[in-house]
């Protein structure tokens, strides 16, 4: 009995299989296909496949992940129109994905292989499999799916299959080319026209907004996923959301990280560099640094954990959003501070970070909780840069046009200050003159003093030298009298007239103020107005007595004078004394008045 259930079972199985539902084509766009076949792939050829009827795809099977690594899925779909049509399959799954098709024109199978782990074809798109459906006729497609990545899933998953009209898809293509081209080709203009600015003024805020619009460049490009183009992209980690979709973490998702990381530290540093804000807004410029560096370092975290770990883009993807947003805030509040602050440039500024922040905040929320693996044919990343270029070269202008307003104002104070360092320099000049004719004047006056000094020790010379003279002569003159007066004793008796001459010429010389006066020419020459001086302060002094007191200012000794008075020293110290005495009771008088 079971022998004949089994042999019942094998008569059917063709009857099983030709009876696969159908997909009809119709006018939508885009669908979903819902009527497939499943069949693990245990290594088969494609031409066993088509050769082997023993081979059973199973309607409707889920991808279980401990049957195999690998599936064919098996597609009926008929088109009902008379012309062929082309379209472009994808799968939940785009690791390494082949679809074989018939073509009529040249009767032969023809294969379209697509995927991240697929060999590089240079294709933006991963997940995109070409076909051609013959009209009239029911076509039957096969594709052989990479599900590698349900080892470490744990349950089984449908695949999710969408068909799109070759139009449509050619349309979406097309729209996304012309949306990057355009975006790069104005981004670059803006770039070259700015980085021809830099160099000339060699402006921080110029460079940080070329690295804002460099980050803006490579953003675009990974979000519509040109990369592919070029090389292919290495697959870092996956895993399978609950509904059956693919989420991977490759090439093109680190250089959407690094492009946000370049364009946030581009505006931030901007935004600091624009305003100042680290002398005018430090409030906020604490802020921006910190909510900048937060940022990096939350992005670098996530980056290097989805790289070495696991997959966790879906589980960090609206912290780090709403991360994104915040310092978005800071930013646009920094430029609200700014204005009311009227900082220089800070109205086109505020205006320049309003409609590109508007965008952005649009893309951060439609990544968050719309859909982010859907989104490389959004214009809006292409509206955010773009409007953030224009917006921020407009802004730069403005600062272009306050920079050169301070530059002439600077211009005209440098010309200020070059004028009053020339004035400094002249009146330097004027001072050095005056330095030297102080220095002459001080020469001069030295000359002048040393002449006089010259002048003094000669006339102190020709003081002593008088004195002495006065000295010796009244000396000579006292020993002739004494000689004379000696032979009027020892001839008593004798009288000659002429010695009675000679001593009276004598004795009149030893008086004659002849000498005194010569004395105290010299004398006043050598002390300038002492007579004056001592006849004010001493007004009853005799003429004997202030002769007396200035042979004692010269320091003459007592035998010396009474030479020249032509008195014995002790009539000399007598005198001296009764002067001083007279002397002392004038000072004391004074002394006397001055306290009543």
């Amino acid at each position: 009995m079971n022998k004949i259930f089994i042999f019942l079972i094998i008569l059917l199985l063709p009857v099983v299989a030709f009876t696969q539902p159908v997909y009809i084509l119709n006018d939508s766009s885009a669908a979903t296909i819902n009527r497939y076949a499943v069949l693990p792939d245990r290594g088969y050829t494609f031409e066993k496949i088509l050769s082997d009827t023993s081979l059973v795809f199973i309607d409707g099977d889920s991808l279980q992940s401990g049957d195999a690594t690998h599936f064919w899925l098996k597609i009926r779909i008929n088109n009902p129109f008379h012309y062929a049509e082309r379209c472009s399959i994808s799968l939940n799954f785009n690791l390494d994905n082949a679809l074989y098709y018939f073509n009529e024109n040249t009767q032969k199978w023809v294969v379209s292989r697509n995927g991240m782990l697929s060999p590089y074809i240079g294709k933006r798109n991963l997940n995109e499999l070409a076909c051609v459906l013959q009209g009239k006729t029911e076509n039957a497609i096969y594709i052989n799916m990479d599900a590698s990545v349900l080892r470490t899933f744990g349950h089984a998953v449908e695949p999710l299959i969408k068909i799109k009209k070759g139009d449509y898809f050619d349309r979406n293509e097309h729209i996304v080319w012309l949306s990057w081209v355009t975006s790069i080709t104005v981004l670059i203009l803006f770039f070259l026209n700015n980085l021809y600015i830099y160099f000339g003024l060699r402006d921080k805020t110029v460079l940080f907004y070329l690295i804002a619009q460099l980050g803006g460049m490579f953003y675009i490009t990974a979000y519509k996923r040109f990369y592919g183009i070029f090389f292919q992209s290495p697959l870092f980690t996956s895993t399978v959301s609950p509904n059956g979709q693919l989420h991977s973490f490759d090439l093109t998702n680190l250089l959407m990280h690094g492009s946000i990381l370049l364009i946030m530290y581009g505006v931030v540093e901007l935004t600091r560099a624009f305003l100042n804000t680290r002398k005018k807004l430090p409030v906020m410029d604490l802020a921006l640094r910190i909510g900048l560096w937060v940022y990096v370092l939350v992005t670098v975290i996530i980056v290097l954990l989805n790289v070495f770990v696991a997959y966790l883009e879906d589980y960090t993807l609206l912290y780090h959003n709403i991360l994104a947003l915040l310092l978005i805030a800071i930013i646009l509040s920094t430029s609200v501070v700014g204005y009311l602050r009227k900082l220089p440039a800070s109205t086109p500024f505020l205006v320049a970070n309003f409609l590109p922040l508007i965008f952005m905040l649009g893309t951060t929320l439609y990544h968050v909780f719309v859909s982010f693996s859907e989104t490389n044919n959004s214009l809006m990343p292409d509206f955010s840069i773009i409007s953030q270029a224009l917006a921020f070269s407009v802004a730069l202008v403005a600062r272009t046009k306050s920079v050169h307003k301070n530059l002439k104002a600077k211009e005209i104070e440098a010309r200020q200050l070059e004028f009053d360092l020339k004035e400094i320099g002249l009146r330097q000049r004027l001072i050095e003159l005056e330095n030297q004719k102080i220095n002459v004047d001080i020469r001069l006056e030295k000359t002048k003093n040393e002449l006089l000094e010259e002048r003094l020790e000669l006339n102190q010379r020709e003081l002593a030298s008088t004195t002495l003279y006065m000295v010796q002569k009244n000396e000579l003159l006292a020993s002739l009298k004494t000689q004379i007066q000696e032979l009027h004793k020892l001839y008593p008796d004798s009288k000659h007239k002429e010695l009675k001459s000679i001593e009276s010429i004598l004795q009149s010389n030893l008086y004659l103020d002849g000498d005194w006066r010569k004395f105290k020419l010299h004398f006043e020459q050598v002390h300038p107005h002492f007579f004056e001086n001592l006849l004010a302060k001493y007004p009853s002094l005799t003429k004997n007595e202030i002769r007396l007191y200035a042979y004692f200012h010269i320091n003459l000794s007592t035998k010396e004078i009474a030479a020249l008075l032509n008195i014995d020293p002790a009539s000399v110290r007598r005198a001296k004394t009764r002067l001083y005495k007279k002397m002392a009771m004038v000072e004391e008088g004074d002394l006397n008045d001055d306290g009543k």
